[in-house]
């Protein structure tokens, strides 16, 4: 069977996706080929993973896409081309949209499996129940919603666990950003995400995570790692600037931000401190004591099953609101989540991690 599958859009997502990965790779004995299709961010994420044939990289929206059987990048058009010249066997949906169904059809793949919901169910052939009795699988942990899907292709579930590698370009870039940034090896160092790309609900203030990471890194003797993405430069090099220890450092500083250098400084680090973001679930797959920092969105829904992590939220009456904007406009679940709570859990983790160890 040649495989393609249709990756999520967003890299939580796409960390989460992993389990369903790796059971489609060993659940299938016929599986010839496993073509992954995705946008560039999941893609990279993915990076360093031993279980696809071949990847197409795919950006709806672009005016250019490749030519067929060329590297690169496809729009909608190109993708579509590109599927029905390698005549893909089946396709899976792990996208909900209607356009990637359309896709699908478009290429011609016989078998097209997904998920029945958005007015798209007449595109596919093996449709998925999102609702199946009293269970619907909108209410499930994300990570379970992705393996229903393989479940539907016949294959087991041996391990519910996320997974993520990095490669040798990976670690090599981190050890230069080491290097450059003057940390030691030798202290332990905690890696600090405070933003998130699609809400106001999720970013934590700048002045608790100031707080947090001088005392953790002036009381405590932590290296604390600032991590950004290419959006988040400013915010990040202004807590290294108001923080003002050499104990504190900006990813922000660094000329280029590849995916590939967030997961292995993710790896090196001792402990990440996240919001419900990126970093967070790169974390956990790297199997790294995480401190989870929660506004609006239910942790139920990303829960993940690898190292336990700590959760931090407020518990407040209009939480989880599941919006990204505070509906009630004072962002509160954020806004009201002191730096001494999170140093707290931070501690506690720490400790934990030292007598698990010894």
């Amino acid at each position: 069977m040649r495989l393609a599958l249709m990756l999520p859009n967003w890299v939580g997502d796409a960390c989460m996706a992993t389990p369903t990965l790796r059971a489609l790779r060993f659940g299938i004995p016929e599986l010839s080929e496993f073509c992954w299709v995705g946008r560039p961010a999941p893609l990279m994420v993915l990076e360093g993973l031993p279980w696809a044939d071949s990847t197409l990289c795919y950006k709806p929206r672009s005016k250019q896409s490749c030519q067929p059987g060329q590297q690169g990048t496809w729009n909608r058009r190109g993708l579509v081309r590109e599927l029905r010249r390698r005549r893909m066997d089946a396709i899976l949906l792990m996208t909900n949209s209607l356009s990637t169904a359309l896709i699908a059809f478009m290429a011609g793949i016989p078998r097209r499996i997904g998920y029945a919901r958005d007015g798209r169910g007449f595109l596919l052939t093996q449709r998925v129940r999102i609702t199946d009795g009293n269970r619907d699988a909108r209410n499930d942990p994300c990570i379970d919603t992705y393996l229903r899907l393989a479940e539907a292709m016949g294959c087991s579930i041996p391990s519910r666990r996320t997974e993520l590698a990095t490669t040798d370009a990976d670690r090599q870039l981190a050890d230069r950003f080491w290097h450059e940034v003057g940390f030691s090896p030798e202290r332990p160092t905690i890696l600090l995400n405070t933003g998130a790309a699609t809400a106001e609900t999720k970013r934590w203030p700048i002045e608790h995570a100031v707080r947090a990471a001088g005392e953790l890194s002036r009381q405590h003797g932590y290296q604390i790692l600032v991590h950004c993405g290419p959006a988040e430069r400013e915010i990040a090099n202004r807590i290294e600037d108001q923080t003002a220890l050499p104990g504190v450092r900006s990813m922000g500083r660094w000329s280029s931000l590849p995916l590939g250098l967030s997961k292995a400084l993710i790896e090196r680090s001792t402990l990440v401190i996240s919001t419900d973001s990126g970093p967070r679930h790169i974390a956990i797959a790297m199997n790294k004591p995480v401190i989870s920092i929660f506004g609006s969105i239910a942790p139920d829904m990303t829960r993940s099953y690898n190292e336990p992590e700590t959760i931090v939220t407020l518990g407040l009456a209009c939480q989880p609101c599941g919006k990204y904007e505070c509906p009630l406009k004072h962002t509160q679940c954020m806004n009201g989540l002191d730096a001494e709570r999170v140093v707290r859990a931070a501690l506690l983790a720490l400790e934990q991690q030292k007598r698990r160890a010894g």
